[in-house]
């Protein structure tokens, strides 16, 4: 009972509290500390479309889950994302609604102040939930080999477990079960999957297990029939509706005004990598795109000049010798990848997508990797879903399956907010 009404009334009033603070401060600082009547009326009419937003944006961004489950940098990547898509909605109301008094000024104000008491508010509730969340029994099954790195992924999505070990054909106690709270699998076999799925389902459990990719090709089949037969019909992962025409007019715009954007900063650049290391500048390596078409990645310079002439192509490993001093800087802020701002305005790549591959490394994987020739059927991007929820030291064959799932589930807010989560986690993106 105490749960229910700290998710579901304390802690939305909190939010409401702290989103109509922000507000009424941002009219202070905009106004010296004075309310005008006639702006603040404004305010007063816009008060519960904005509010409602916010609260329907944090649902959806599962910011009123079990705040225990999400990690401090998802916390912090719901959020932003949350409090910038709100604040365009609210600008655009205000457009829309007649006679409005709202200086636009106050949602920039407002979404700044909004960022530093969700942030300070949000990341202090999750440090107290996690001192307070009971201990959960999970049981982990999988070979024995896989049960330490089962137990830390296990960790991960509860921050107090008391772990239960299962092989993968030991027989279901039903002794242990009325004290499971989630079932976390490893590799096992269709069978011992179906016998835990539907013990779990049964028993109302959540239960994890890493995908493969015949999982993610026919998650969120559409159920539909021929006659009386119900049949499940499997959704293209291509961009559809005309989207694609928008996206890439999004591209061209983003891309056009980045250009002009940093500008002096791709000058300033260029001109350290000269003193630093001398020339080329610039350094183009052979990338596959949408189709398997080959093109040139265009990227700064950070390593030595021809540094795989001797070697050939070879993955950049932790303190190479052949970055340079000036590489590690533009590597460790990603400044090198600018350049290929001009790679999304020639149509080579997109903002958002899978990360484009290298053909050696692509005609690897193809043979290792079920299904890995999919990935091509979406547009390269300068970010994507595997770069903001996996990490540098991810598989190919983990990198794949975030990419075959950004495919399947793509949209306009799924890109916004995978802007936003690279934005974000930059300064914390260490292993690389």
């Amino acid at each position: 009972m105490k749960r229910w009404v700290s998710n579901w009334f304390l802690v939305p009033l909190i939010d409401i509290l702290a989103f109509n603070g922000a507000n009424i401060f941002a009219f202070l600082i905009r106004f010296a500390f004075r309310l005008p009547p006639y702006n603040f009326d404004a305010f007063i009419r816009l008060f519960p479309f904005e509010t409602v937003s916010l609260l329907v944006l944090f649902y959806f961004y599962g910011l009123y889950d079990r705040s225990a489950s999400k990690t401090s940098q998802e916390v912090i990547s719901s959020v932003v994302t949350a409090i910038i898509v709100n604040t365009f909605f609210a600008t655009m109301l205000s457009y829309v609604l007649a006679n409005i008094g709202f200086p636009r000024t106050v949602f920039f104000i407002s979404a700044m102040l909004q960022v530093i008491l969700f942030l300070a508010w949000r990341l202090m509730y999750r440090s107290l939930s996690l001192r307070t969340a009971p201990s959960v029994h999970v049981m982990v099954v999988g070979p024995e080999k896989e049960w330490p790195e089962l137990t830390i992924r296990a960790g991960k999505y509860l921050p107090r477990i008391r772990v239960h070990y299962r092989l993968p054909h030991d027989s279901l106690s039903s002794a242990l079960w009325p004290y499971i709270g989630a079932v976390i699998l490893g590799n096992v076999d269709q069978e011992t999957k179906s016998r835990y799925f539907i013990e779990c389902m049964t028993r109302n459990i959540p239960c994890l297990w890493k995908p493969n990719t015949y999982d993610l090709l026919v998650a969120g089949s559409e159920l539909t029939s021929l006659g009386e037969t119900p049949m499940f019909s499997l959704a293209s992962i291509r961009t559809r509706h005309g989207s694609a025409a928008v996206k890439r007019l999004a591209d061209i715009t983003v891309s056009f005004l980045g250009i002009i954007t940093f500008f002096p900063i791709l000058l300033l650049i260029a001109l350290i990598i000269v003193i630093d290391s001398g020339r080329p500048i610039l350094y183009r390596q052979e990338r596959i795109t949408a189709g398997g078409r080959h093109f040139m990645l265009v990227k700064f310079r950070t390593m030595v000049p021809d540094a795989e002439k001797s070697t050939g192509p070879v993955l950049a490993k932790a303190d190479d010798p052949r970055i340079t001093r000036f590489g590690k800087f533009l590597r460790a802020t990603h400044l090198d990848e600018l350049p290929q701002l001009w790679n999304i305005l020639k149509g080579d790549m997109s903002l958002v997508g899978p990360r484009p591959e290298r053909p050696v490394f692509v005609d690897q994987h193809r043979r290792n990797i079920a299904f890995y020739e999919l990935r091509h059927l979406s547009t390269p991007g300068l970010t994507g879903l595997a770069q903001v929820a996996g990490s540098y030291t991810s598989t190919p064959e983990e990198k794949a399956t975030y990419d075959l799932a950004y495919a399947k589930t793509w949209s306009w807010l799924k890109d916004l907010s995978i802007v936003i989560r690279t934005i974000i986690q930059i300064p914390f993106k260490k292993d690389q």
